[in-house]
């Protein structure tokens, strides 16, 4: 699954955020296929990320780098000094009946976060950014790199 796009929300008073349809479609798509889903609750994994946002990963993305982690060339202590920490401030959370996700607010607080923010989809994920911050952001990479935007198959060489 590959996550694309660009969404502007608001975490409501509640600090729920609503899941865009498309997106929402891709992960029940995935449960589906997993064998989760229909009458069963879909849950999705929200992590702390880097510039002050918060990650989305569907239950098969995240138990799939879980597993990659196994296979980390880390040394043993930095490995688990990450895992502690990474799993620590993580949490499994279901999408409710209307699509929304109740981001924990302990991941808010770190993250600083507030109700104005963009969801973005980076591949096999989503971020959840301040939505000035990326705007910012983008149009600074962009200002500063035209070439980032190349054919792809440059890229691949």
């Amino acid at each position: 699954m590959v996550f694309t796009g660009t969404y502007e929300h608001t975490i409501d008073a509640k600090n729920r955020l609503a899941v865009p349809s498309d997106i929402r479609s891709q992960i029940l798509g995935e449960a589906a296929r997993n064998g989760k889903g229909g009458d069963s609750p879909v849950f999705v994994y929200i992590t702390l990320g880097e510039d002050q946002s918060l990650n989305l990963y569907t239950e098969a993305r995240f138990e799939q780098r879980s597993a990659e982690l196994d296979r980390s060339e880390l040394p043993a202590d930095k490995l688990l000094e990450y895992e502690q920490v990474m799993y620590s401030l993580t949490a499994r959370v279901e999408i409710d009946q209307q699509g929304r996700v109740r981001l924990p607010e302990h991941l808010l607080e770190r993250s600083g976060l507030k109700s104005e923010v963009t969801l973005i989809g980076v591949k096999d994920h989503l971020e959840i950014r301040d939505r000035k911050q990326w705007r910012e952001r983008v149009e600074k990479v962009l200002s500063e790199n035209r070439s980032l935007l190349m054919n792809p198959r440059r890229a691949m060489k």
